[in-house]
Order: C-alpha cells, then structure tokens, then sequence
C-alpha cells in the first residue's frame, strides 16, 4: 500500500516504532533482521538501508506504538493523524483482550473495538482498514467470536504442517492462507487456502507456486 503511494497510519500495540522501522528495512532491503537491528554491516547494505530511509520517507506513512488502547484513545490518534496528514488505509495491529477478568466483558469490548473501526471510523471516513487478531492452537479468533460478527472478511494465516509441505510441493510454500469468513464474496472451505511463503528472517510473506488451481481473489 505504501508503494501504491497511499497514505498509511499503522497502530501498533506489539513494537516500538525503532524496532517496527528495523523490520520494515529487513523486508525492503531483502536482508536479514539480525543484520539491520545490530548495525554491524558494510557498504553495501548501507547503500540499501539508506536508499530504503530515503524512500519511506517521501511515503505519508505514519507508524504508531499504542501498548493498549480503547475506543476513545483509538478514535483519538486516527483524527489526529487524519488532520495532519490524511489516511487512506488505517492498520491495527492487533486487536486483544483488555485488562478485565471477565471474559464476557473482555469479548464484548473487542466486538466493540472492530465495530468501530469498520463503521465509525472506515466507514465514516470512507477509507480502508485491516486488523490483525491472535490465533487459538485450533485455528480460530482467540478472545473473542465477536470479532467474527463484526468484521467484513477475515483470513486466517497458518504454517503448514510438515505433511501438507510433502503433499503440496517445496515450491508452494510453508503457509497458507485461508479466506475463512467473507462478506464481500467467496469464502473458502476447510481444506482450501492460498500458498504462501514465509521468509522470518527477511520479515516476507511472498506468494508460492499453487498447489491447487483456485479462482483469483
């Protein structure tokens, strides 16, 4: 999106924007994480980290570290940096359960939490959002079946297992994706996902050869 020249805010509630911006040169400059969050390396990944520097920022990019936020602390930095910079594509990253012991109330927040940023905020601003959530052991949205309910589609990113990278093929990748809930249009079934390869070093998910020919999404 950024390449595509689109103004970005990303809210991030996992990394410090000095770790968050070392990743992010990890995937342009294609070197590994290790390498750029150390600042031991010759010229050569020098020329390439400060031609990346210098890209980003002639990019309207905004990242963001909200350790915790609620609906009005959200709400809050998205018009603020909408004011001053404008926003076509808002990323949380990630919604979780806040600090109460109830479970209930834990749930009930997120349902709201998603609700807003779909429809008082995307919604409202006409601009595109995407969230990232947890995953259970089973495969399904930790904490709370109410962001299901509340959201337009929702994919589920999962590493292969070692008999589906056999029965697939090396070049289709260590990981799937999954469009597991769809309101703007196909969904896919249980057995079905898009192949994927993941590169954790270079912080790249890439899009492997198919295991299977699927329609387009």
């Amino acid at each position: 999106m950024i390449r595509q020249k689109k103004k970005v805010l990303y809210i991030d509630s996992e990394l410090n924007s000095r770790l968050f911006t070392a990743r992010l040169l990890a995937h342009l400059t294609k070197t590994e994480f290790m390498v750029i969050k150390s600042g031991r390396y010759g010229k050569e990944v020098i020329d390439k980290v400060e031609q990346a520097i210098a890209w980003l920022k002639e990019r309207e990019f905004t990242h963001i570290y909200l350790p915790s936020f609620d609906s009005q602390s959200l709400y809050t930095t998205v018009k603020r940096v909408s004011h001053t910079q404008g926003i076509d594509v808002l990323i949380v990253d990630y919604f979780k359960a806040g600090g109460s012991t109830e479970a209930y109330e834990n749930y009930a927040e997120l349902g709201k939490l998603t609700d807003l940023v779909k429809n008082q905020i995307c919604g409202a601003m006409n601009i595109a959002g995407v969230g990232a959530v947890q995953l259970t052991h089973q495969g399904k949205i930790a904490d709370s079946a109410k962001i299901g309910r509340n959201v337009s589609t929702v994919a589920f990113i999962q590493a292969k297992t070692p008999e589906e990278i056999l029965a697939d093929g090396e070049e289709c990748g260590n990981t799937k994706l999954r469009v597991g809930i769809n309101r703007n249009g196909r969904q896919q079934g249980d057995e079905e996902y898009i192949d994927l390869k993941f590169t954790g070093n270079l912080i790249r998910y890439d899009q492997a050869k198919q295991h299977t020919e699927q329609m387009p999404y």
